[in-house]
């Protein structure tokens, strides 16, 4: 079979774009720190990185060799990633959201050889690898630290920048990408070189993201959508901007002063980053594209983003097992159907199927299924999760999704978070979608809860509006205005915020796990 022009750039590894980008757009700058100001155009970044892999190199690391990384987004760390590329390793981003104790399970787990950290989180990184003498390097972006080689020596090390690993294509494993353990013991996503060069080409179909365009990187690289966006953009050879903390401020001053034209944020920093202050007299006329996720925004954001920027603004769905994103919809889309998914990828072949794989027609609930190049290759070290979720050639997202008859998907629920009240099922993010539309309502989860005689109930945990007020009954009476009456919370419990994850997932397990008092009760 012929290959295609799509699977040929697939097998291509990531030093490609870097090198035709030295010779097509040298002079161009691709990284620019956000802190410090520091830009590195694309010429220059080609010899940095050959230099960094020059130095890991000759100090033991190499092809297959685990790099853990826990850091700020900023220029290093991104230079740091394509020097691991270069040479065929494998990068372990942290995420520095967890215990040091639940870090060092994902070291030993991944078997690092080595250590990279920026200055800021340096005690978190010495705690999580407190007395794993298998770490023998460790690498500090930052301020001198016994122990630790300054991120400055290796660019400025001595010798000859090393050649490029002919071993290294596309299929090389290029990151350990490890999941959210909200289920258990988090597992270890193989992620390929091509999967990022399959993302690229998503993000240039989808959102029309190319040469000319300007990324704000905050989402952080130890999820797949932050390192993903930003590794598309500079595949398709344009600037990246690195911000390393949810800061409106900071993101306005680097939009007004580097003329950035993309932004990707999640539920919970979009809102308050469209309403901070600082937008008032901020230059925001470069926006043109605003991507957060889909199903999980209030109904109004679209419309309020595109009034505020003119910007496009997209809802995406995605994990970190698909290398990618999956779906994307639009505005429009989104304004027919707050609840849509819109349509998957041009990238994935996808079929929705009940419990014995075989696929469903529109309009049936089913576990959406996923193949394509940039799908995980499997968990590390994990060959039963591997065969189970890899089974018969298809990526199982556990996710229970609908195709509709006009060609777009909608997300019904996590398949393991659907309750069973007295034989009927409940999907929650159906009661959600529901809740966010009260207009005293901020946000809003829904989780089932044990019942002796209904085997679930449905409880809703609630985050009102500054200086509004409801009751349990009103809220429960107004679920039962738009769906069926099973489907209405029996207990509801005000909170302050909705706990979530970087990527604005709601972790339910923290909620399932807070007490239900009879107060809490309709």
């Amino acid at each position: 079979m012929t290959q295609g022009p799509s699977q040929a750039l697939l097998s291509v590894p990531f030093r490609y774009f870097l090198k035709r980008h030295r010779f097509e757009r040298g002079g161009k700058v691709a990284l620019i720190d956000g802190l410090s100001g520091e830009s590195i155009t694309y010429g220059e970044l080609h010899d940095r990185v050959a230099r960094v892999a020059g130095w890991l190199t000759r100090h033991g690391v190499g092809h297959g060799d685990r790099v853990a990384c826990i850091a700020l987004n900023g220029k290093a760390y991104t230079e740091l990633f394509m020097a691991l590329a270069w040479i065929g390793a494998v990068a372990v981003p942290l995420n520095m959201r967890l215990h040091p104790k639940e870090l060092k399970f994902i070291i030993e787990d991944s078997g690092a050889k080595a250590l990279f950290a920026s200055g800021p989180l340096v005690e978190l990184a010495e705690a999580a690898a407190s007395g794993m003498s298998a770490l023998s390097i460790k690498i500090l972006d930052g301020g001198p630290r016994d122990g630790w080689t300054g991120y400055g020596e290796l660019c400025r090390a001595e010798g000859e920048p090393v050649e490029p690993d002919e071993r290294v294509s596309g299929h090389t494993l290029f990151m350990l990408l490890y999941t959210s353990g909200t289920t258990g013991k988090p597992k270890g996503c193989m992620i390929p070189q091509r999967s990022w060069t399959g993302y690229a080409m998503n993000m240039a179909t989808c959102f029309r993201m190319g040469p000319e365009d300007v990324y704000l990187a905050f989402l952080p690289y130890f999820h797949v959508a932050g390192f993903g966006t930003a590794f598309s953009q500079l595949i398709l050879g344009g600037t990246v901007v690195t911000a390393p903390l949810p800061n409106p401020k900071l993101f306005y001053g680097l939009i007004a002063k580097h003329r950035v034209s993309i932004v990707f944020l999640v539920p919970g920093i979009s809102a308050a980053f469209l309403n901070d202050e600082a937008r008032k007299g901020s230059d925001t006329s470069s926006l043109r594209t605003f991507i957060s996720g889909a199903g999980l925004e209030a109904p109004g954001i679209p419309d309020a983003v595109e009034k505020a920027f003119g910007a496009m603004y997209y809802g995406i769905y995605g994990q970190t097992e698909s290398g990618s994103k999956i779906t994307w919809a639009d505005a429009d889309m989104l304004r027919g159907d707050p609840t849509t998914y819109g349509h998957v990828m041009p990238f994935f072949d996808y079929r929705i199927v009940d419990e014995n794989d075989r696929e469903l027609p529109p309009g049936k609930v089913g576990e959406l299924c996923i193949r394509g190049e940039t799908v995980m290759a499997g968990y590390w070290n994990r060959p039963e999760d591997t065969a189970d979720t890899l089974r018969n050639d298809w990526h199982h997202t556990g996710d229970l999704f609908v195709r509709m008859e006009n060609g777009q998907v909608k997300m019904v629920d996590r398949k393991k978070y659907l309750i069973k009240t007295g034989g009927e099922n409940v999907y929650p993010q159906e009661v959600e979608q529901v809740l966010l539309g009260h207009q005293a309502i901020a946000d809003a989860a829904v989780v089932g809860i044990p019942d002796e005689k209904w085997g679930e109930a449905v409880k809703a945990f609630v985050v009102l509006k500054e200086g509004a007020s409801l009751s349990r009954r009103e809220i429960a009476d107004f679920v039962g205005q738009s769906i069926a009456g099973y489907k209405k919370p029996r207990f509801v419990e005000f909170v302050k915020a909705i706990p979530r994850n970087v990527s604005g997932k709601i972790l339910k397990n923290e909620l399932s796990a807070l007490p239900t008092t009879g107060e809490q009760a309709v």
